[in-house]
């Protein structure tokens, strides 16, 4: 076998190097000529964004290469549909993009300017509420309220976890924030119950709410509304099997 002497053994690296530079070149110069052009864009993870609409967000043309795709800028793109939470963008040799989609899951919807929907992160959905209303309805909230860091957004995803950890799915028709008096939680279903919850401390009143409950059922009656705000005292106003009652 014979060995190339060092000299040689440099001009044939630098000679591979430079062909692998020019055929490089000439496939971004010639993108339809390359066989790593894309033909297929494969969507993952989708259940409210079509994935037509991601393929178009991805902003591909028929002549690009799978190596000249700008990955960041895809996945900026998918990110900023209002449904996706996050994106993640992968080359598939020999021709392929893999996107895989995180999307936001509603929970609440809000009254803003219209309707919203709102994610337990407290994430505004802007999208045509097409995804159903079956979901509890949040009122006396600003955009401020939502979107800008402080005591009031912060006071408003507390709320809601505490709602969410306390009160089971489905029992909720409406949360409703006042600045000065805080969060009032309206139940669903025919009792249309009412539970001030004020400000501050609130595992503490839903444990006093769970206890109170406890009370009014073995004596056959249920609470049409009840005010937490107080520390030594609940005022609700019940009624019994009848429909008679009164405050307590």
């Amino acid at each position: 076998m014979t060995r190339l002497p060092p000299l040689g053994a440099l001009l044939w690296a630098l000679v591979s190097l430079l062909l692998a530079a020019g055929l490089w070149a000439g496939l971004r110069a010639a993108p339809g000529l390359s066989p790593f052009a894309v033909r297929e864009v494969r969507v993952q993870g989708t259940e409210r964004t079509p994935p037509s609409t991601i393929v178009e967000a991805a902003h591909l043309t028929p002549d690009t290469t799978l190596f000249a795709v700008d990955v960041q800028a895809v996945q900026r793109r998918v990110e900023a549909l209002p449904w996706v939470k996050r994106a993640r963008i992968i080359r598939q040799l020999p021709w392929s993009l893999a996107v895989t989609v995180e999307e936001w899951v509603p929970a609440y919807l809000v009254r803003l300017d219209r309707l919203y929907y709102l994610t337990q992160e407290g994430h505004v959905v802007r999208a045509p509420v097409d995804q159903g209303l079956d979901y509890p309805v949040l009122t006396g909230l600003t955009w401020s309220d939502l979107e800008s860091p402080g005591p009031a957004r912060a006071s408003l995803l507390a709320t809601l976890a505490c709602v969410a950890r306390n009160v089971p799915v489905g029992e909720v028709s409406e949360i409703h924030a006042d600045p000065a008096d805080g969060y009032t939680v309206y139940a669903a279903g025919d009792s249309a119950q009412g539970i001030y919850l004020g400000a501050g401390a609130l595992e503490e009143k839903f444990v006093r709410l769970a206890r109170l409950r406890r009370q009014l059922e073995r004596r056959g009656q249920t609470a049409r509304t009840v005010n937490l705000a107080y520390d030594d005292k609940i005022i609700a106003r019940v009624v019994n099997a009848a429909g008679e009652g009164g405050d307590r």
